[in-house]
């Protein structure tokens, strides 16, 4: 079979109509005076031509970031002039456009409570088009006028134990239920660690303080401290057929002093050291963990009973406002037994 040159493949062929085998066979010079065709320019704000006239129809739903539905959201296709009132959301925030223009359009969905949101969408003629809109809350300076209580740990394992601990302390009234301190759930924190710039365990470790991100924290979640609970385990075998399991539990106050320097004091600290059987499983382990836990924060609040090291954060001075709700949910829901009498 005769060998044909690159030479003639130019002349027979064109470069526009080359397959791929067509594109292997040139060389970067022939690449180089290639006509080159630009990217199309994108205008979002009008239809595409030949779908001008034709109807689409668009529906949706708008949620925050928790997945809670945001009535009274107002929805608009920019560009689109529409003579009817703005198109909002009810009360499960879903809402409905009929007869919209066909078309490559800016989608804006507004609410006070939450960051403007715009996005891309394209309406097909004679099609319902659905959309899934989440809105996320502005993160933004608040008042430093509470204090929370977190759980913190390196493993997914300690961080829960953590939270454990922190949810213990407020149930067993430690840290009392008062409209002044915020039990924070560490899984609601995401946006917050994000715009800080650190993981939680790395904002808030013990030997590597980090003040500047530590006080951003603070700014937005509207704190005047926090109170860190932390639970280390150690699992090792005890014997042949036995395993030890020991837990130290800790309970730090962090907070800055008059002249701003980050200052972290351990509150309290109580450890657990327990033999069982060496075949447990994961789950078994967990719970027993968990309620090594709970012991050791009832043993906490045995000493504080007498001399509360959180009075100061907990007690409004007269004529004192309470503190602005906040504008981040990040508060684990508890609920807290009322004290016997």
């Amino acid at each position: 079979m005769p060998l044909f040159s690159l030479t003639a493949l130019r002349r027979k062929v064109s470069l526009g109509s080359l397959g791929l085998c067509g594109w292997l066979a040139l060389t970067p010079g022939a690449l180089a005076q290639a006509p080159v065709t630009p990217i199309p320019h994108f205008t979002p704000l009008f239809p595409h031509r030949d779908q001008v006239g034709s109807q689409a129809r668009l529906v949706g739903q708008v949620s925050n970031s928790l997945g809670q539905p945001v009535a009274g959201a107002q929805v608009q296709l920019e560009g689109l002039e529409n003579p009817h009132q703005p198109i909002q959301t009810d009360e499960r925030g879903a809402f409905e456009l009929d007869q919209a223009p066909a078309g490559r359009w800016m989608l804006t969905v507004w609410h006070p409570d939450y960051e403007t949101l715009q996005q891309e969408i394209l309406l097909q003629g004679g099609l319902t088009t659905p959309v899934d809109v989440v809105l996320q809350v502005p993160i933004r300076p608040q008042p430093r006028r509470r204090l929370g209580i977190l759980g913190v740990g390196g493993l997914e394992h300690t961080q829960l134990l953590g939270q454990r601990l922190a949810m213990e302390a407020v149930r067993l009234g430690l840290i009392p239920n008062s409209e002044k301190v915020v039990p924070l759930d560490n899984r609601r924190l995401q946006p917050i660690l994000r715009q800080v710039g650190w993981p939680l365990y790395e904002l808030f470790e013990w030997d590597r303080r980090k003040p500047e991100a530590v006080s951003q924290f603070f700014d937005y979640l509207g704190l005047e401290a926090i109170v860190i609970a932390r639970v280390d385990v150690l699992t090792r075998p005890a014997s042949p057929t036995e395993v030890s399991l020991r837990s130290r539990s800790r309970l730090e106050l962090w907070r800055f002093d008059e002249q701003g320097n980050l200052v972290a004091e351990v509150l309290a600290e109580a450890s657990r050291d327990q033999v069982e059987r060496g075949n447990l499983n994961a789950a078994e382990l967990a719970q027993l963990y968990q309620i090594q836990v709970t012991q050791m924060a009832a043993e906490v609040g045995s000493r504080w009973k007498e001399n509360h090291p959180l009075a100061s954060y907990l007690e409004r001075t007269p004529g004192e406002a309470p503190p602005p709700p906040s504008h981040w949910d990040t508060a684990v829901e508890l609920v807290i037994p009322s004290s016997p009498r």
